[in-house]
């Protein structure tokens, strides 16, 4: 068997073990089969546990191994139809011991060689550097889960402290101001009209009639936008909201909202208003977090994607100051 490359490293440490276990089980049990011994891979553990320390419970067998209850109950099963092992109630009942049989201490002793055979071959190849990784792993794993761990660090990332900036619009940010917009668009529904028109000249039909634009940027690169346009006296749109989606840092999308409505109650505004669409369940939430609320639209969208139309509630400090 060829070496493929490797891609997978720490993140597929589990992928990389399943594939050298299912190696060293083929070439294992090729050498018993060659032998003409009726002896398998599947059943070592449990063989190798009762040769070793006589008859036990199949909950022992179980805690040695490392496997469930269930699990190694199944396997007995199938030792006992090859008449390998068998079971005797214990005193409580619950519990059924299981020993060797004649046939499997016979069997035991013919494969002893192989073992050692195997053993030596293993050491040879590393085996003693891999065993001594898996304890660590074991050990660290019990004392707190991979599943811990792992929702510890999506934790840590949502709390972390955003890292970038976020500025006002800049004529070098145009191209980005259209891009992020048209790439959402494009992949849920479809360019308008308006899309074009309002993305193509952002100046013209938003800042210099008294709207604002403002990006995030990471190392310099604007990856994320937002609009605050003016619609009417004291009437302004939460409007353009695009963040390049191979960005994995969080918090962008709330940092661009929570800046128009801080832009919207310094300029002391009467209605903040948004138009999006009910496939986009996790804008919506976002809307919502930030204290948006459903209503219905005062006069039609000139979007045709546009089904859902939110204002903002804001707080009573917010609303008194904007009033």
């Amino acid at each position: 068997m060829s070496i493929p490359n490797e891609i997978f490293f720490e993140l597929g440490i589990g992928t990389r073990m399943r594939r050298l276990q299912e190696q060293l089980t083929a070439d294992a049990d090729r050498i018993y089969e060659e032998a003409g011994l009726k002896f398998r891979v599947s059943y070592f553990y449990a063989i190798y546990a009762l040769a070793e320390h006589g008859s036990m419970p199949i909950g022992e067998i179980a805690r040695l191994a490392g496997f469930s209850h269930s699990a190694v109950s199944q396997t007995v099963k199938r030792m006992i139809k090859e008449g390998l092992v068998e079971t005797t109630a214990m005193d409580d009942g619950r519990q059924k011991c299981v020993q060797l049989t004649a046939a499997g201490k016979a069997l035991v002793d013919e494969v002893r060689p192989f073992w050692l055979d195997l053993e030596a071959v293993n050491t040879e190849a590393g085996a003693s550097k891999l065993l001594a990784g898996i304890n660590a792993m074991e050990s660290t794993y019990a004392k707190k889960s991979l599943y811990e761990r792992v929702k510890e660090r999506q934790a840590a990332r949502q709390t972390a402290k955003p890292d970038f900036e976020l500025v006002p619009y800049d004529i070098r940010f145009k191209q980005a101001f259209y891009d992020l917009n048209s790439w959402w668009v494009e992949k849920y529904f479809k360019m308008e009209p308006i899309d074009e028109t309002v993305l193509s000249d952002p100046e013209g039909h938003i800042l210099s009639k008294g709207g604002e634009i403002y990006f995030t940027l990471i190392g310099g690169k604007p990856v994320g936008t937002v609009a605050m346009k003016l619609q009417a006296p004291g009437v302004y749109e939460l409007t353009k909201l695009g963040v390049d989606p191979t960005v994995q840092q969080g918090g962008m999308g709330r940092a661009l909202c929570e800046k128009v409505i801080e832009r919207f109650c310094a300029r002391g505004g009467k209605t903040l208003y948004l138009e999006t669409n009910t496939r986009l369940t996790p804008a919506i939430r976002l809307y919502e977090k930030l204290n948006f609320k459903k209503l219905e639209p005062p006069v039609p969208s000139p979007y045709e994607r546009a089904n859902h139309y939110m204002e903002w509630m804001g707080g009573q400090n917010d609303r008194a100051a904007a009033e």
